[in-house]
């Protein structure tokens, strides 16, 4: 007879072995697509595709140097699987960034040297595509390191760089809202490097305040663009590496611009940019001529209604004058063929998305991409011919599939993971059959204790009969003869998803554990227009409001909700953490007939108090939209708040500062109205360190467990 399951705690969650999870890290192909080599602990390994045999390149343990141990946090290969490029221990600056030191390990000799001398602030680094040479960026200069020889001799080639001239690497903005680090690329044949340059001199500072270390405040300096405020100049540079000369890409007259991506064409001598406007609503894929720094224009998207996404999805072919490329023109992002000179023919067609393209196999004519064929809530794998024909869907289960290609496509390297299932990790051919599994993720705790798994569906709402994404998560013993309370959870930030089907641990699991706590609750999420998924229109009703439908659109959660025989709608909560709690704000101020208590964690409160890129490409320009500025002020509704709510925000926020917190809690206080609230000293947007998740965690269940009567 099985035993009955047990209940969920915060400890089990948090500091049992019980739902522990594996991966695979640093997976790099061999350039002949016969073997992969992973990361596993501190160790390399090399898993051959043919014979599914693993070898051990690498044992962490044996590096050393000068009688030091090396501790190693990733690794990169060369084309010849003759030497790795070790990562020593990893600094983190912000989202994305990190410096470390780098050594160099010869596989044959077991040889190690340092690179600079063994730097622990080297950032980017990376090899040349003919692995003679490595580039990184040292104090803001970009420097280069030749390695053929097994010397590893030093060459500057910026000299400008210091805390406000950033070659090589991006301030905080460009990497926090176009989501990179590496701000340099190596064109193909290792002659030369193109290279962001940021000038952030006149980009007003944000002080973080840590009162945690000292007698007396830690102070750190961000240089942090709010709203309306300056940016950092941007010019992009193409320095030869034999001569150290650098020539500028001049991509208009217009200065109050983003470059957001660069990429290296077929053509040894022309770049592509992705130019970008203030407003963000037009994008051009520009062409330069690197010898002497003049671009063209090829392709050109713009919108009336709202934003342009940026996105990775321009692949170049390597043998023909031809990319890929996405674009909503169509209403839906879809796959287009475009010749240099900006001819496009449309791949793929629907009213579904392409949510990007994985790659392609030139050989075949396959183009393999990520897509919402199959629904919004997931991330099916599909490919299609160059010409558009012969569609197929590789995926099979419903849920979340992400794939590393081999770089002649016959296998790839499947993530796949769903909101019943945590991560599992298969060796697929090339049309999406499984040949083996690498990893499997059998977390006991799922069979011990009670776990509530979320069912997905579509509501229609009341106003125009428009389909929102949810889903629903019930007891494990449910009974449909009784009222639950309601937890919902939210995020409000446009273009994004949260009613998706993927295994996201820690809230997945927390949400079981209210599920389950005390007689019963239920969890429900639906993503409200202005959120990703359902096509461009449906995006872009975020526009100059973020606040506007999101708000309309959890009422109409609620009402819903309310349609359901087993659901008490007098005690109904919402919780969100960033944008949701930005959401939580407004739905008690907004909403109070239609929720009763909410939690608000690291809310942005104030759109005028965040960065430039993020806010202005949804709120369009402070100066343009004033009136949408107020109305998706969280504090113009301070006085309408009511009922049971809890503020949550981390002091050293470097994302959304602590003072939208700050200044919402000052006009609740003047408007006299009674909340409860915890800050956590120094913590980061995450608020994670030590025993913080467990408090916050902690914090927020027994908030719910005193107001749901849980």
């Amino acid at each position: 007879m099985q035993e009955p399951t047990r209940p969920l705690s915060l400890d089990v969650i948090l500091r049992s072995p019980y739902f522990r999870e594996r991966s695979m890290v640093g997976i790099q192909w061999l350039p002949d697509s016969s073997a992969f080599t992973f990361q596993k602990g501190n160790d390399i390994w090399r898993h051959a595709v043919g014979t599914h045999e693993e070898s051990l390149i690498l044992q962490g343990a044996s590096l050393k140097w000068k009688d030091e141990p090396v501790e190693m946090s990733s690794y990169q290969t060369t084309g010849e699987q003759s030497s790795l490029l070790i990562a020593g221990p990893q600094k983190q600056i912000w989202r994305h960034s990190f410096s470390a030191p780098y050594y160099l390990y010869d596989i044959s000799s077991g040889s190690l040297q340092p690179l600079a001398n063994g730097d622990p602030a080297l950032q980017n680094v990376a090899f040349s595509p003919d692995n003679k040479l490595v580039g990184f960026v040292k104090g803001s200069n970009l420097c280069i390191a030749s390695v053929s020889s097994g010397e590893v001799e030093v060459k500057q080639l910026t000299h400008d760089g210091d805390d406000n001239i950033l070659n090589g690497i991006f301030d905080w903005v460009y990497e926090e809202e176009f989501g990179r680090a590496d701000a340099f690329r190596w064109s193909r044949d290792s002659k030369k490097i193109a290279f962001w340059r940021l000038d952030q001199t006149e980009v007003k500072s944000f002080l973080l305040y840590d009162d945690t270390t000292e007698k007396y405040p830690t102070v750190t300096t961000l240089k942090y663009p709010k709203a309306g405020e300056k940016n950092s100049e941007v010019k992009i540079g193409v320095v030869d590496v034999e001569t150290q000369e650098t020539v500028w890409i001049d991509f208009g007259e217009e200065k109050d611009v983003y470059i957001a991506r660069i990429d290296w064409t077929t053509q040894p001598n022309i770049l592509a940019l992705q130019w970008l406007n203030r407003r963000q609503n037009k994008l051009q894929l520009l062409f330069a001529d690197v010898t002497t720094g003049k671009s063209v224009v090829v392709l050109t998207d713009e919108t009336a209604t709202g934003w342009i996404d940026v996105t990775d999805d321009f692949v170049f072919f390597k043998k023909t004058e031809e990319f890929l490329w996405t674009t909503e023109k169509s209403g839906y992002r879809h796959i287009y063929l475009s010749d240099y000179s900006g001819n496009l023919r449309q791949i793929t067609e629907g009213d579904w998305e392409v949510t990007s393209i994985v790659g392609f196999d030139e050989e075949s004519g396959w183009i393999y991409f990520y897509g919402k064929k199959n629904g919004p809530e997931n991330q099916f794998l599909y490919r299609v011919k160059v010409d558009g024909k012969s569609f197929e869907t590789l995926s099979v289960e419903s849920g979340w599939h992400s794939v590393n290609f081999s770089p002649d496509f016959s296998h790839g390297i499947l993530d796949y993971h769903s909101a019943s299932s945590p991560k599992q990790v298969y060796l697929i051919t090339s049309d999406g059959k499984k040949e083996s599994t690498l990893l499997e993720n059998k977390l006991i705790g799922l069979a011990l204790f009670q776990i509530s798994y979320p069912h997905f569906g579509n509501l229609h709402t009341t106003d125009n009969n428009t389909a929102l994404s949810y889903y629903i998560t019930k007891p494990a013993n449910f009974d449909e003869n009784k009222k639950y309370p309601v937890l919902m959870y939210g995020y409000s930030g446009p273009g994004h998803q949260v009613a998706t089907n993927n295994w996201v641990k820690m809230r997945h699991l927390w949400h079981s554990m209210i599920a389950n706590t005390g007689e019963g609750c239920i969890i429900f999420c639906v993503d409200g227009r202005g959120m990703t998924g359902r096509g461009r229109d449906f995006k872009h009703f975020a526009y100059r409001d973020i606040s506007k439908w999101i708000v309309h659109d959890q009422i109409e959660g609620v009402k819903f909700l309310r349609t359901l025989p087993y659901v008490d709608d007098k005690r109904i909560a919402f919780w969100g953490w960033s944008g949701g709690g930005y959401l939580a704000c407004h739905l008690m101020g907004r909403a109070t007939e239609y929720i009763s208590t909410a939690i608000a964690v690291a809310s942005a409160t104030d759109w005028s108090l965040y960065d430039t890129i993020w806010t202005e490409r949804y709120m369009d320009l402070p100066e343009s939209n004033v009136e949408g500025y107020k109305a998706a002020n969280a504090v113009t509704y301070a006085e309408s708040v009511q009922g049971n709510f809890l503020l949550v925000h981390g002091t050293g926020d470097d994302n959304v500062h602590c003072q939208n917190t700050m200044l919402y809690v000052d006009a609740l206080v003047q408007a006299g109205k009674d909340f409860d609230m915890m800050l956590y000293p120094n913590r980061n947007h995450g608020i994670y360190g030590g025993n913080t998740t467990h408090h916050l965690y902690s914090k927020l269940t027994a908030f719910l467990k005193r107001h749901l009567n849980l």
